[in-house]
């Protein structure tokens, strides 16, 4: 298993897990305390529910990645990059900072103006963004997704035939196909992987998400540490029969869970309930050598 130096964080299994938590400049997002477009707002949210609760990591968004709201182009999000900076700017804690982008060119814009990491939830369909975080030797988190730009997470949607076999696409599954779909394009050395929980699209289903997550150790012989963005999702809160609001629980459970699978980033809105749960998890973790 290749470690992975993020700006100084080490993250890999000699490490402990690493707690990300989550930051939006966009109005869009449906997750509304996590939803700034003030730069003092974010920042004082950041250092007291974030940092100070203990997340390692700090991921940025300038986007909603809901598949209802229309994907916004590079120059747009660009528009969107000050109040990040700013915001990054404003921090007194200590954190990585990750932004969450599509694109080479704002990855690049954001690295530039301070930031530590790049997340990409295409899974570089945008050729240049590999080598942009080789360029400044970044860590970059890499979510499995077809090489579409506006389509992230949707693997199922990539045309399997022309990338690999007719015969392998009749007869992958879906776990086969992220598998697959993280390892189209290539992976730098500094890459974590992410094998897509979420409704990314309308074919995917829960049990979809379920068998990944039961077949989540099977990522780590990509040889490379592995993020999971599991909080609150449809497919734990539908075996509880709970609401969004109600749903914290089964995430705390499926992060210990995911940590015994392999995991060693945990992204979550709920940052000191999940550093617990994460300290449980790397207390009996049983699939780290």
């Amino acid at each position: 298993m290749n470690a992975v130096d993020a700006a100084g964080l080490g993250i890999g299994d000699d490490y402990p897990t690493r707690i990300m938590g989550v930051l939006n400049v966009s109005r869009e997002s449906p997750y509304d305390p996590s939803v700034f477009d003030d730069s003092g707002e974010a920042a004082a949210y950041v250092d007291e529910e974030l940092i100070g609760e203990g997340a390692d990591i700090v991921d940025v968004g300038l986007e909603s990645a809901n598949k209802r709201f229309d994907v916004l182009s590079a120059e747009q999000e660009l528009d969107r990059l000050d109040t990040a900076v700013e915001a990054v700017e404003s921090v007194s804690g200590d954190a990585v900072f990750s932004i969450e982008t599509r694109y080479a060119e704002v990855a690049e814009a954001a690295i530039d103006r301070g930031f530590d990491m790049v997340n990409d939830i295409c899974g570089f369909a945008d050729p240049e963004m590999p080598d942009v975080c080789r360029e400044y030797d970044v860590a970059v988190a890499k979510m499995a997704s077809p090489p579409n730009l506006e389509r992230p997470g949707a693997v199922e949607e990539t045309p399997w035939p022309e990338r690999r076999s007719q015969a392998w696409a009749d007869e992958a599954d879906y776990v086969d196909q992220v598998y697959a779909a993280l390892e189209q394009n290539g992976l730098t050395d500094k890459t974590i992987v992410d094998p897509a929980f979420g409704g990314w699209s309308e074919a995917k289903t829960l049990e979809d998400d379920r068998e990944t997550f039961r077949r989540l150790s099977a990522f780590r012989e990509l040889g490379q540490p592995m993020l999971v963005s599991i909080n609150r999702k449809n497919f734990l809160r539908d075996l509880a029969g709970r609401t969004t609001e109600e749903a914290l629980p089964v995430s705390l459970a499926a992060t210990s869970m995911a940590i015994d699978r392999g995991a060693h980033v945990v992204r979550t809105h709920d940052v000191a309930e999940t550093v617990d749960a994460a300290r449980v998890g790397d207390a009996f973790a049983s699939n780290r050598s």
